[in-house]
């Protein structure tokens, strides 16, 4: 089991308000519903291809015994709050401190290790570099 928790938040290619458990749909799958012919995240397919850079340069760093790596949907606060909550308050952070990293966790583009978020829209060097940073000052 891994020692620590890595979340890289950051949006996914899929329909996510009222889909429920089951009910997410692609970016192919709303392309054609609307029928536009353009990809409806090309908003945010930037920043996604740029977090799966960090994704693989962490991956490659650090092994699955050491960093349990997960991709996080930023509008899946369901998920993300309680976690990021559970990480910041096992970390020893005081509840003033975790309220504000469940604020800055939920921003796309983070990378966020045991509760604290490190780094907002890095490239993988800083990334891989703020995390072995945090780990070692344990």
């Amino acid at each position: 089991m891994a020692r620590h928790r890595v979340l890289l938040v950051r949006e996914w290619d899929q329909q996510m308000g009222g889909s429920g458990c089951c009910g997410r749909l692609s970016a192919d799958a709303v392309g054609a519903l609307h029928d536009t012919g353009d990809d409806p995240y090309a908003h945010a397919r930037p920043e996604m291809e740029r977090m799966g850079a960090v994704y693989r340069a962490l991956r490659e760093r650090f092994g699955p015994e050491e960093v349990e790596l997960t991709v996080v949907d930023p509008r899946n606060t369901a998920w993300v709050l309680p976690a990021v909550w559970r990480d910041a308050r096992r970390r020893g952070l005081s509840l003033r401190e975790s309220v504000r990293q469940l604020n800055a966790a939920t921003a796309a583009c983070t990378v966020v290790c045991d509760g604290v978020a490190l780094v907002s829209d890095p490239d993988p060097a800083t990334a891989v570099a703020a995390v072995a940073a945090d780990l070692a000052a344990r």
